[in-house]
């Protein structure tokens, strides 16, 4: 015992010391790692912070290639407007370059103005001195674009680039600097970054961070970074503000302009600072703690060597003890009826200790009764037979608690006396688990076989069925012992075998539960599945459980759902959004033939169901897209928009003649329907789309607009071309810049007189709207105002002309003109939206109108829409104390019955007929006729656009009552209109 003690604490001293030492080079490997780790880390980040710049100066310098060739492209359409306008004469070809100079400007709100200078360095507008000696400088065979000195604006700076031109001329675009340092000010550069944007020779032109900005000051460029597609990347000190970063240069495009941006370092070093001061601290915690670990190891040792002499007193009992019995000792004496028993083997049975010996009928009593026959029969043949004794039994103790023991025992002789001698084991934890673990499969089988989902096991190796349940036979169709019978496979549908097999192999486990599973039935039902599998073990082989969830009409409605997404529902058509899909993949596929569109739009189809019904609506609508899908099917696709616009494409540009005769075909035939016969018209727009230039979408926008032009001009098929876009283009930016105009108040009202002819007196002047130009000049009215009345702008125009109206009625109150009236035209789209009485009668109130003040002129069209609500209002409106006028009377289609009844004061005839009446006897006829007629209602004429002395005497003479036109008195503003005024002396004769 002693030479194993001394053993025993030698191992633990080499234990001990085989701890210290493994502690102290374990504290050397840690300690020279991080410090390899921090220097790592600082490197890594040196190197992010150094690629971050890099790609910063990179996308900066992008960016600013896109805006210079922008403004290099915006330059050489206005030179070469100004060389397509040479031939014209000089003030038209002057306005046309200035309209250009100011849509530029207008469109590139980076630019403060674009100057022209000729060869001698004149600009036109004049400029600074300083740009007309750059620009001299200059030579146009060097460079296709300039950068000249910075100018100081009010806000920022100018920075002036020259484009040179044909003729030797420049064009000078003054560009804001701010636009610059709005182009990098959202980049992520940290607080002590930069992004800077210098010229070749180094002077700064926009700059971001947080640190100033420093614009128009110089800096020393590094050799590297000026030459053409350069770029360099070094840690370098800023010369602008001393910061130290990680600085890329770039000067990869093709202009005068160098970009950096650079990360501060000791930004960037922020994080490995921390970093390295936790390694430091792990560092010293870990040497700390091992020296206290090595400490307290010593302690222990030494109050582990006062205990061994006390443990080696007990090693000799326990060993025995250990070899005698794992738990509780018993030896029993048949012929002396007791038993020896050690106090394990009491207390497992709930007994009191007598000594040592337990008589042995108390041990049967303690066993449950339902054991107790068996135990002792058992027990008796071991005695007889000399046959080792197993058993495992129940014992019920004091407390009514059951414990399961598990007895093993032999017969031997004790001074030649058999006895019996063993031990015995408390097993009621092995039993409990036992029986939850039977119970759990019981649970399992009834789950397993009550499940309401079709579940089997399956064998991983040769794939035949082990167990399934119920809801599998009642699914499925076979017996039970058929499907034990089969395998997997058997089940899977003529289409799903190959991939299915695969998937159901060890490996394919993952797969088995992603894709969905097509099985077959015994009558050749289809079911599609998602199975949920887990591999399993079954009677020690590999196995795989598997619930079925039969989704085959969960599916169907996704499917259905996504037909849907991609198709009209009435007419079984790709949508629009699809069809564009297919010929973009189309292109993606073959892209050298490119494809071609006609977009068909039927007439009148949305008339039909509030007519003739619904059903026949959609019949005649289903019937029409039946026939152009014939078509589309025979030449490539066709799509569906609501409603009732049809895109037909040809995958074959050369077949679109064909396919264009091919639809007038179908849709010239008449549709039978419930109601009798509908015939189909359509306006076609066409367009073709090859492959490289446009997407499928823009190519289906450009035969829209075709059909639109087609629809405008009543033509039924147009083909698309670049002026219809320019037209378009040109008619949105008009009614933007009207809306503009309007808010900022650049609309004017010039006034035209009219005169009695009886005696040449003013009766009235008419407000006629002007649009002045920044230039000076005036846009055509003819040219905006449709524009106003298709976009509702008229309006709120319109409603300030009256306003501006009434005020100006006081400046001819003011001069001794109170009896004059002022004539103000009224769109129709004006009248129905914004006139009501109440609206008049707030503005005579607001301006204290005398009645008669303004008269109102109005188009025939007026009266087209709603002829009665226009008569009861037109009535109303005159109560109030408007003089009411018919404008261009005669050239519309109103009904004399309607004239007849209108609350009217005036009738105008238009100037299309003054125009040719001393000439013409059919224009002279309607004139009279005209007078006559108005004369014969009570009314007053008007005659418009007397422009001839010979006009005036005939109107004159055939009783007009009053004339208004160029001979009379052009249109002028308010001032100059009553100083004319006041400068008459007689009358107009």
């Amino acid at each position: 015992m002693e030479t194993d003690a001394d053993n025993k604490q030698q191992r633990r001293l080499r234990s001990v010391r085989a701890m210290r030492n493994t502690g102290i080079w374990l504290g050397i490997v840690l300690t020279v790692g991080l410090c390899a780790l921090v220097l790592l880390d600082r490197q890594a980040r040196l190197d992010a912070a150094s690629r971050q710049s890099m790609a910063l100066a990179t996308g900066v310098d992008r960016l600013l290639h896109y805006e210079l060739r922008n403004i290099q492209r915006a330059m050489h359409g206005i030179a070469a407007g100004q060389a397509a306008d040479a031939t014209l004469p000089a003030p038209e070809a002057a306005a046309r370059l200035d309209a250009r100079v100011h849509g530029v400007v207008n469109r590139h709100q980076e630019l403060e103005a674009v100057l022209r200078f000729d060869a001698n360095g004149n600009a036109t507008p004049l400029a600074d001195p300083r740009l007309s000696k750059w620009v001299r400088s200059l030579k146009p065979d060097d460079v296709s674009l300039a950068a000249g000195p910075l100018l100081p604006l009010s806000k920022g700076w100018l920075l002036p680039l020259a484009v040179p031109t044909r003729d030797g001329t420049w064009m000078v675009a003054m560009f804001r600097t701010g636009e610059l340092e709005n182009m990098v000010n959202a980049l992520d550069i940290g607080r002590e970054g930069s992004a800077t944007i210098y010229t070749q020779t180094g002077v700064v032109v926009a700059r971001f961070g947080h640190l100033g900005t420093h614009v128009g000051k110089r800096i020393d460029l590094p050799a590297g970074a000026r030459g053409e597609g350069a770029r360099l990347s070094e840690h370098m000190v800023s010369q602008l503000d001393g910061v130290k970063r990680a600085v890329t240069f770039s000067n990869t495009s093709d202009y005068p302009f160098v970009v950096s941006a650079g990360i501060g370092l000791h930004e960037a070093l922020a994080q490995w600072r921390i970093y390295a001061t936790s390694a430091l601290v792990l560092a010293l915690l870990y040497w700390g703690v091992f020296g206290l670990v090595l400490r307290r190891a010593r302690r222990d040792e030494n109050a582990r060597k006062g205990l061994a002499a006390e443990v080696a007193e007990q090693a000799d009992w326990l060993q025995q003890a250990q070899l005698a019995s794992g738990t509780g000792v018993w030896r029993l004496y048949p012929t002396q009826g007791y038993v020896r028993a050690t106090d394990e083997m009491v207390a497992l049975y709930g007994l009191a200790r007598r000594g040592g010996r337990v008589p042995v009928n108390d041990f049967f009593e303690r066993i449950h009764e339902d054991d107790r026959t068996r135990i002792h029969g058992e027990l008796s043949a071991s005695q007889i037979d000399r046959q080792p004794f197993v058993q495992e039994y129940r014992v019920r103790l004091d407390d009514g608690r059951v414990r399961w023991l598990k007895a093993r025992g032999a017969t031997v002789c004790d001074e030649g006396e058999p006895v019996m001698t063993g031990t015995v084991i408390d097993v009621t934890e092995r039993r409990d688990s036992q029986q939850r673990m039977e119970r759990a499969e019981l649970q399992f089988r009834h789950i397993f076989e009550r499940n309401p989902l079709p579940a089997w096991v399956y064998d991983l190796e040769d794939l035949h069925f082990l167990a399934v349940n119920e809801a599998a036979v009642e699914t499925y169709g076979y017996s039970r012992e058929d499907l034990l019978h089969m395998a997997i496979t058997d089940l899977l549908a003529p289409e799903d075998q190959a991939a299915g097999r695969e998937a159901l192999m060890p490996g394919g486990g993952e797969d088995a539960q992603d894709r969905l599973w097509m099985l077959m039935t015994r009558d050749a039902r289809h079911i599609e599945v998602r199975v949920h599998a887990r591999t399993i073990e079954l009677d020690g082989r590999a196995a795989r459980l598997v619930l079925a969830e039969d989704v085959s009409v969960r599916m169907g409605y996704e499917r259905d759902l996504a037909w849907r997404a991609n198709h009209d529902p009435t007419t079984g058509m790709l949508t629009l959004a699809a069809l564009a899909e297919q010929l973009d993949s189309h292109c993606s596929a073959d892209g050298e033939a490119g494809f071609a569109i006609a977009y068909v739009q039927l007439r009148d189809l949305e008339l039909i169901a509030p007519t003739l019904g619904r059903r026949a609506g959609e019949n005649i609508l289903c019937e029409a897209a039946a026939r152009i899908s014939d078509v589309a099917e025979r030449y490539g696709a066709c799509g569906y928009m609501p409603s009732e616009t049809f895109v037909v494409a040809a995958l074959d540009p050369r077949e679109l003649g064909a396919m264009v005769t091919a639809l007038l075909d179908v849709i010239g035939m008449p549709v039978e329907a419930e109601g009798g016969t509908f015939p189909l018209e359509a306006w076609i727009g066409l367009a073709s789309g090859p492959c490289e230039d446009a997407s499928a979408e823009k190519v289906i926008g450009h035969a829209a607009l075709a059909s639109l032009h087609a629809r405008r001009e009543n033509q039924q098929v147009v083909h698309y071309s670049a002026a219809m876009a320019e037209q378009a283009s040109s008619r949105l930016a008009m009614v933007r810049q009207l809306r503009q105009a309007h808010e900022r108040g650049e609309f004017e009202l010039h006034f035209q007189p009219i005169h009695r002819l009886h005696d040449g007196s003013l009766a009235a002047i008419e407000a006629l709207l002007r649009w002045r130009q920044p230039d000076g000049s005036y846009v055509s009215p003819a040219q905006f105002i449709p524009l106003c009345e298709e976009s509702g702008l008229i309006v709120p125009i319109g409603s300030w002309v009256l306003e501006e109206s009434a005020r100006m009625h006081a400046r001819l109150v003011a001069a001794g003109h109170d009896e004059v009236a002022i004539a103000v035209n009224v769109s129709a789209v004006q009248f129905e939206a914004d006139m009501t009485p109440e609206s008049i009668r707030k503005l005579f109130e607001r301006h204290a109108l005398p009645p008669r003040a303004l008269h109102l002129e109005l188009t025939e069209s007026v009266l087209l829409r709603h002829p009665d609500d226009a008569r009861s209002l037109m009535g109303t409106l005159r109560n109030e104390g408007l003089c009411l006028s018919i404008d261009d009377f005669g050239t519309g289609f109103s009904s004399m019955a309607y004239l007849r009844e209108l609350p009217l004061d005036h009738l105008k005839i238009d100037r299309a007929f003054v125009r040719d009446v001393t000439e013409d006897p059919r224009s002279a006829a309607i004139c009279r006729a005209l007078i006559a007629l108005g004369h014969g209602l009570g009314l007053a004429i008007i005659a418009e656009g007397v422009e001839e002395p010979e006009q005036l005497e005939w109107l004159r003479a055939h009783g007009c009552d009053q004339a208004q036109g160029y001979h009379l008195g052009r249109p002028m503003p308010i001032d100059a209109l009553l100083e004319s005024l006041a400068e008459e002396t007689s009358d107009i004769v």
